[in-house]
């Protein structure tokens, strides 16, 4: 016959609630794990940036030229009207002392006449390109005076 306890009256009563379980089944580890310093990056230190995971990535430049102009500013001016007109756009733009680097994206289908209206602005020069261009072409267009 088994026995079964009855509460005691004058005892509280204890009600017991499941802890959740660990991550990895062990408490103990958990917490050391949490506590312990990362060995790989001490605490203080810079790590070296990390390189983007695949689908992060950024493109790569399909097309890279000089455009050698007798003023940037206007040349500036014109390649803003230009890239809108092929309906591209603009993704950077550095201005340095001799060289405004300009890079931007251009739509496929309007390349060719993106590429044919850099040569009414200056003296366009391809220094670097794909044989086969993808949609959108990512530009870069180094303005030098």
């Amino acid at each position: 016959m088994s026995r079964v306890e009855k509460p005691d009256p004058g005892k509280p009563e204890r009600i017991e609630t499941p802890s959740p379980k660990p991550k990895n089944g062990n408490a103990k580890q958990d917490v050391a794990a949490a506590a312990a310093p990362r060995r790989d990056n001490p605490v203080g230190t810079v790590s070296a940036p990390m390189p983007p995971a695949p689908g992060d990535a950024r493109p790569s430049l399909d097309v890279v030229g000089k455009l050698r102009v007798k003023s940037r500013s206007g040349a500036e001016r014109d390649l803003a009207a230009l890239l809108a007109k092929a309906g591209g756009t603009t993704v950077s733009r550095q201005r340095g002392e001799k060289i405004t680097v300009i890079e931007a994206m251009v739509p496929n289908p309007s390349y060719g006449k993106f590429a044919e209206g850099l040569t009414r602005i200056g003296s366009w020069q391809i220094e670097a390109g794909r044989s086969r261009l993808p949609d959108p072409v990512r530009v870069t267009v180094r303005l030098a005076e």
